[in-house]
């Protein structure tokens, strides 16, 4: 089979492409707005205006009360602040076994310093246990819960109502990590589910990378990361990225404005290349709960195969896709989201994450479905 003259890409999971009109507003604002905005002369001006409209739209669009955001470089780094702050005011930190690894790597880090961090089981279908979550509220009485809203890997949307009224009902503090949520789930997020720390990051919906957001219900419980300045409140030092956040600005604005059509989208794009590599080839299944998913993602086991071999073979062939989070993949070891739903390592190793985003074509998603197949079924009489 013959290399695509135009690669598919459907790994938006971990990375989206920046819209032409977010890249265009990014090089306008190093033009115009490349003033400190602490700074007391005219030019701090235009960043300083281009930071409150950004804090504006997010109040706007993820429905708070409030404008607490605090900019980072990164979702990571809104996850890591989030976690750091939860410590400081609990006893003891409640996540999953299902979370991103900046959390997991955090609340190792927060236990060997002292403080309790208990990790709760998942289900096979890939949702936090919520029996696990409530024992463990019970036991620590002044706990704090960190729930990622949507998996990165699987696209399972976790009960998150539940989870944040299971907090609230035992005085624990509540971080959701919504990276894969923004953009992709119609909700008043804030306004619905209240919680105390929320964070996302703007190349998850075709922002630019190296911009991430905190929200912060109670300012004053931020514990911060980086000090040596007074800026964003003292609430995380070092002169504000303005160019990147006015395209995380731009980016939020174009995808709610056609948050609906946009879902919709790379939900039908999602379906139509699932359904085809099903019917095609029966020996592969879906990885986590299906009607619980996600608009854009398609975690699939191909039984008996190795995964790895199939993302390298479509790499090949221009169809670019992952088997985990992109911030793993440089690991050996087979997915620790799988390996907690209770997949075997074997099973584990042969599963390929395809994620979809607004950029793809129903042609794209097609061809993809097409290629994958004839690949799939390659590799399983080589390895049979």
């Amino acid at each position: 089979m013959k290399t695509l003259a135009q690669p598919i890409y459907l790994d938006h999971n971990a990375t989206t492409p920046p819209l032409p009109e977010v890249v265009n507003v990014v090089c306008e604002a190093m033009r115009t707005a490349y003033g400190n905005p602490s700074s007391g002369h005219r030019q701090g001006e235009p960043a300083r205006r281009l930071l409150q409209r950004a804090r504006g739209t997010l109040q706007s669009y993820l429905g708070t009360p409030d404008e607490q955001f605090v900019f980072t470089g990164s979702g990571t780094e809104a996850n890591n602040l989030a976690l750091r702050s939860l410590a400081r005011h609990s006893n003891c930190i409640i996540t999953s076994a299902i979370e991103h690894s900046s959390i997991l790597s955090s609340a190792t880090r927060i236990q060997a310093k002292g403080i309790s961090a208990e990790v709760i089981a998942a289900t096979a279908e890939g949702e936090v246990d919520l029996r696990a979550l409530r024992q463990q509220l019970m036991v620590h009485r002044h706990a704090a819960v960190s729930i990622q809203w949507i998996n990165n890997e699987t696209g399972v949307i976790q009960p998150i109502l539940e989870i944040t009224a299971l907090a609230r009902e035992h005085g624990a503090l509540v971080h959701i990590d919504a990276a894969q949520a923004i953009g992709k789930i119609d909700t008043n997020i804030i306004e619905e589910l209240g919680p105390d720390f929320l964070s996302l990051t703007a190349h998850k919906f075709n922002g630019p990378a190296g911009v991430g957001v905190l929200y912060a219900r109670q300012p004053a419980l931020i514990d911060p990361l980086c000090i040596g300045g007074g800026q964003q409140g003292g609430w995380h030092a070092g002169t504000e990225n303005t160019a990147g956040i006015a395209g995380l600005q731009h980016a939020l604005e174009l995808r709610y404005s056609e948050l609906s059509e946009a879902i919709a989208h790379m939900a039908q794009l999602r379906n139509t290349f699932e359904q085809t590599v099903l019917d095609l080839c029966p020996w592969v299944h879906v990885n986590g709960r299906k009607d619980q998913r996600v608009c854009n993602t398609s975690n699939l086991c191909f039984e008996d195969i190795d995964g790895q071999a199939l993302v390298g073979r479509l790499d090949t062939l221009g169809v670019y896709c992952s088997q985990s989070s992109a911030c793993t993949t440089g690991r050996p070891e087979p997915s620790h989201v799988l390996l907690a739903m209770g997949l075997s390592e074997a099973q584990a190793y042969a599963s390929v994450r395809f994620s979809f985003g607004v950029t793809n074509t129903h042609q794209e998603a097609e061809l993809a479905a097409t290629i994958v197949v004839a690949e799939a079924e390659h590799l399983k009489r080589i390895f049979a």
